[in-house]
Order: structure tokens, then sequence, then C-alpha cells
């Protein structure tokens, strides 16, 4: 079994060690399709400059963010002044994370995300309209990705989570952040939500990681490639067909990372 579509996140490109990634996906006759967190387009013109003639890299997409203290991801929660930053994206494929903005997780521990579940189901952010209305006006005839929490739609919506017949999904399955002895909980909760989710729309992508920290420096991580195998392996059980990989930047920041590389090959 194998996945039909496989994305790469990519949130720190200025660290990506781009010319052995490329060395790797092109020596083990792949390619990788890559959305690249930036903050303007400038910036993300840049970036497929700079990357247009490695064979093994593909530039896909822009996934738009804003400064850490403005919120970092979009959502509701941010004004109306950072929500019309996405108006420089028109017409381009995008990857938008709608989350909280960053300073509601200053702290990443269980105690804050667990008070987070607990309150923002009963708050609803006062932009939700307008990022809704935003995201509808930048995309056109470009392709759009949804990225958030694996949570149900009455709580997404809250801080601007919506559903649109033109936009395509993706649900985190970030099973490195969860404490070993709670993994098979989540994983009995995780199908429970697949199965939501592909009844939905067989086009719905899964996020596997993490490979790498991310914004906050401190998010646990895969210990090895072993993990990420078991990942793919439950995805493609419980009928995922499209796979997100986060960060593609962090195999070559791992020992040995060939090993992530095939791992992912075996799948694709």
């Amino acid at each position: 079994m194998k996945f039909e579509n496989i994305l790469y996140w990519c949130e720190f490109p200025a660290r990506a060690d781009w010319k052995e990634l490329n060395s790797l996906f092109v020596s083990n006759g792949m390619k990788a399709k890559c959305y690249l967190c930036v903050e303007s387009v400038e910036e993300f013109r840049h970036w497929k400059a700079q990357l247009r003639h490695y064979k093994g890299i593909d530039v896909a997409g822009a996934w738009p963010s804003i400064p850490l203290d403005k919120g970092y991801w979009f959502s509701g929660f941010v004004e109306q002044k950072e929500i019309d930053f996405l108006d420089q994206y028109k017409w381009m494929n995008l990857k938008i994370d709608i989350e909280p903005p960053f300073k509601y997780f200053k702290a990443l521990n269980v105690v804050n995300a667990l008070l987070w579940v607990l309150i923002h189901p009963f708050r609803r952010a006062k932009n939700n309209l307008y990022l809704r209305e935003k995201l509808v006006e930048t995309i056109k005839k470009n392709e759009l990705i949804i990225s958030t929490f694996p949570l149900p739609d009455f709580v997404l919506r809250r801080y601007g989570f919506f559903r649109n017949p033109r936009f395509k999904y993706s649900f985190m399955f970030y099973s490195s952040m969860i404490p070993f002895v709670f993994r098979p909980l989540y994983r009995l909760y995780y199908r429970w939500f697949m199965r939501r989710a592909l009844k939905r729309s067989k086009d719905t992508y899964f996020a596997v990681g993490l490979i790498s920290k991310g914004i906050f420096n401190s998010e646990p991580q895969y210990s090895n490639a072993k993990q990420l195998t078991s990942d793919l392996k439950f995805l493609l059980k419980h009928k995922a067909r499209n796979l997100v990989v986060y960060s593609i930047g962090g195999i070559t920041e791992r020992k040995n990372p060939e090993d992530w590389v095939k791992a992912l090959k075996e799948f694709s």
C-alpha cells in the first residue's frame, strides 16, 4: 500500500540544508513537493528562485505566517489588518494554519493544552467571518489547504475553521507530541476522527511528525525513523490516501538522514 500524494511542510526554509535534501531525494528517485513558511510573497519568490534548479525539490506553494507577536498562525482571534496580509497571496497555492495565536501557547505543556480545549469551544473569535471572507476571496483558481488540529468541527469553528468544497484539508497526526503512555488512546481516537474526516472527503490529508522541532523549539520529536514508519502504516491501514510530512528540513538534522527518506520512499 502506498500514498497517492505526499506533501512536505517546511517551517524554517533558511535552516534547511537544501543541497543535501536534494541529493537524498534524487538518489532515492523521489521529488519532495514542499510548502514553505514565509511572511511575504517576496520571501516566497526568493526561495522559489533559490531552489528552482534542484531536481529533487518542488516548491509547490506558500505557507503564510504573520509575526509572532501578532499571532503567527491565522485565526479569527488575530486582528483584521493581519488577516489582510493574505491579499498579497492571491492566485498562489497556499497552506493556511488555522490555530489560536502563539501567545496562547507561550508555555507548551499539557496543562495549557487542556485549558485551551476546555475554554475555546465556548469562545467564538471576533474575526471569524472576516477570515472566512478573506480566504474565499484569496482563492481563485489556485489551491488552498487548511491545516489544523484533529478536533470536531464545532470546536474548530470557534476560532475560524470552516468547510468549503473548493478547499482541501489537512489534520495533524503528531504522535510524537503525545506522551508514550497515552498513544494507544490517541490512536483509538484518531481512528474515529479519520473515519469522519474521510467520510467528508477521501482527499483529506493527514500530517505525520514531528521529525524536527517547531516554532516553540521544545516540541517532542520522533526518536527514530521506525516511529515514522509505524505512523505511516497506521494511516494507510485506516484508508488515508494523502500524506503530509513535518518537517522536511528536519531530515538532515537527524542522525542517518537516509533512513527517514527511505522510510518515506517505501510508501510513496
